[in-house]
């Protein structure tokens, strides 16, 4: 971003990009909360409900690096309002079709793609936007978290008064907030960009370090499982354990995000003032106590609250495990997005299938019984990371009229 733009205008960017990471994570959580209603209406079986959870996530855990690389080389911002016009129209028409299992999940597949395509050009974006701060980041990432917190509650609502064709009310998120970034960024997501990665050759030093970004990806594997798995099955457990309608046990997946988008805002703080590693750490441990309260909980108030307490504790790292992946591909901002932001939303969707044939052979309860025990192993994990100075923005001043991508530098 050029350094000429005012404060007052990237601020502003900042904020309506946080508004469509609202959006874009919109389709995530309404996935999730669609899935009881697929299995009331439709009659899917668990494994059934957690194969749209696969189609929602297993193709973006593949495609967004891909994006990552393609935001990191060619710039391309325009990729975020399309992934998240497509994140939209897939959810959308889901319900048209739930006749159809094969629809409906090439669908919500076709979701998952827009919201992978989304994430690594919009977080670049937010990164110069905020200045490379994990103060921003948090604010970015709050966004998300409050998309998956609304989801619930809108997919309820139109499913309720319109049955599950009144799904094709939720593409509203997604055309009013791509319309407000593009009248707001309209420059920077079409501008002439030159490759990235030479940029940043000439202008820093630092080299990646790909041994600790693979560790830290092995940490964030079991942040995702657990993640995506209390996502997808806290609703069904409740029905499933305490006979709870799907409305009310529904509450669950709004107490999740909310609270995790404390956590995250608390979590960025923290991080700048005692390390994210710390917090890391004490979040994957609290987030395993968590767990095992859902397990052992006496009633579905109950689950809500651990549910809550589930929610600080994970997403209290979430902005410090972010920029902690930036400071580690310094010169691969996009890469480390995509990977990172890529697991978050994607790699526990590839196991979900697996955790529903548990869920149907001997109960959901043993789903997070198993997801108490991989965060566990992540906890016990994230004590090979290190800390690494974080990589700050600096601009590139080029000759010609082409823009470069901001370079990375370390202070």
């Amino acid at each position: 971003m050029d350094s000429t733009v005012a404060p007052e205008r990237r601020r502003a960017q900042l904020w309506v990009l946080t508004a469509t990471h609202a959006a874009n994570d919109f389709y995530t959580g309404a996935v999730a909360a669609l899935l009881p209603f697929f299995v009331l209406h439709a009659h899917y079986s668990y494994a059934a409900v957690a194969g749209i959870t696969l189609a929602a996530t297993a193709l973006s855990s593949i495609a967004q690096p891909g994006f990552g690389y393609l935001s990191d080389r060619y710039g391309l911002g325009w990729i975020s309002l399309a992934g998240l016009l497509a994140a939209g129209a897939g959810v959308a028409l889901s319900g048209f079709f739930s006749s159809s299992y094969i629809v409906v999940w090439v669908l919500i597949a076709m979701s998952g793609i827009g919201v992978a395509a989304y994430h690594p050009a919009a977080t670049m974006q937010a990164r110069e936007a905020g200045g490379g701060t994990t103060a921003a980041m948090s604010l970015f990432s709050v966004g998300g978290n409050a998309g998956v917190a609304l989801a619930p509650a809108a997919a309820v609502a139109v499913v309720g008064a319109f049955g599950l064709r009144g799904t094709g009310l939720l593409i509203v998120p997604a055309v009013v907030l791509a319309l407000a970034y593009f009248v707001v960024a309209r420059h920077q997501l079409f501008r002439r960009v030159k490759p990235r990665d030479v940029a940043v050759a000439a202008h820093t030093d630092l080299r990646d370090d790909w041994r600790a970004f693979g560790w830290l990806t092995a940490v964030l594997a079991t942040w995702s499982v657990a993640y995506v798995g209390t996502s997808t099955f806290v609703v069904l457990y409740c029905v499933a354990r305490f006979h709870s309608t799907p409305d009310y046990a529904s509450i669950a997946l709004t107490v999740f995000p909310a609270a995790g988008a404390v956590g995250t805002l608390a979590g960025g703080w923290l991080s700048d003032r005692v390390g994210r590693l710390p917090v890391l750490r004490c979040g994957y441990l609290a987030g395993v106590g968590g767990i095992v309260a859902i397990v052992l909980a006496p009633s579905p108030l109950v689950v809500f609250v651990a549910t809550g307490a589930l929610g600080l504790a994970l997403f209290a790292p979430f902005a410090g495990q972010i920029t902690l992946a930036h400071s580690y591909l310094p010169n691969r901002i996009g890469v480390a997005s995509g990977v990172t932001l890529g697991l978050t939303l994607s790699l526990g969707g590839v196991v979900s299938p697996l955790l529903g044939m548990i869920a149907d052979g001997v109960g959901v309860r043993w789903v997070f019984v198993i997801l108490a025990a991989l965060l566990a192993v992540g906890f016990g994990t994230s004590f090979v990371l290190a800390e690494r100075a974080p990589a700050q923005i600096e601009v590139v001043d080029v000759p010609g009229d082409a823009e470069v991508a901001p370079a990375t530098s370390v202070t």
